[in-house]
């Protein structure tokens, strides 16, 4: 249990890779003395070429190398990847974790995104949002006393308005190192021009400017009643 020594973020990603896609602003908390909580939602046995249970493991320990570079404590919740849906075994797992968690801040996947498992993803953290505080809800874990304030990470391909950005000019190049982690996500000659790393790049810089810095990662808060707006780093 975190018992308030720390404030905790919590990333809550569909795919194996999905939280290193928001590697700066991670390392610009973990700097600043946050306790950062990364959840996998599915089990990853997917990869662009291949489907199969052998690949699990395998995804896993990328996740857990990233996490170590990152300083990050990875949760692997194991749900079918591919059609995930936010059934109430998931948002069960879901608000479990984040009870365990004892997260200030949560951050997922956009409501509107390229990809089903995001989307039913996001549905189901905000489902677990509500539910983690509510004291009549029984997932075998105490419910805590105030919900996390929730936010929603910069997807690709579809629109997105940010309502903050985070200066991550510092850690591109260690958010470069952990994209590279998840190599069954790249080429086969590593990475290259086109890839996620590369995406990554080009995004950040785009952020960048629009933020008036070099690199920038951005994010929408998720307003709901009695909640207001953090004014810590996700600012």
């Amino acid at each position: 249990m975190n018992a308030g020594l720390q404030k905790t973020l919590m990333l809550v990603g569909a795919h194996h890779d999905d939280n290193e896609l928001n590697a700066g602003t991670i390392a610009r908390h973990v700097a600043a003395g946050w306790r950062v909580v990364s959840v996998v939602m599915t089990n990853g046995r997917w990869t662009p070429d291949k489907v199969s249970d052998e690949i699990i493991d395998f995804r896993n320990n990328e996740s857990r190398a990233a996490a170590a570079l990152l300083n990050t404590e990875p949760v692997f919740l194991g749900f079918e990847e591919g059609g995930f849906t936010e059934s109430e075994s998931s948002i069960r797992a879901m608000t479990a974790a984040l009870r365990r968690s004892e997260a200030e801040v949560i951050v997922t996947h956009p409501p509107l995104d390229y990809h089903a498992d995001h989307m039913a993803v996001s549905r189901c953290v905000l489902e677990a949002c509500y539910r983690c505080v509510n004291g009549a809800y029984d997932c075998g874990e105490a419910p805590l006393a105030r919900a996390p304030r929730l936010y929603y990470c910069d997807g690709w391909f579809t629109p997105f308005d940010p309502d903050l950005y985070v200066d991550v000019s510092e850690f591109i190049e260690l958010k470069k190192k952990a994209l590279a982690c998840h190599g069954s996500q790249l080429g086969p000659g590593g990475p290259s021009p086109g890839d996620m790393i590369d995406l990554e790049a080009t995004r950040a810089r785009y952020r960048g400017i629009q933020a008036g810095v070099k690199h920038a990662e951005a994010f929408r808060f998720a307003p709901r009643a009695g909640s207001v707006r953090l004014a810590e780093l996700l600012t």
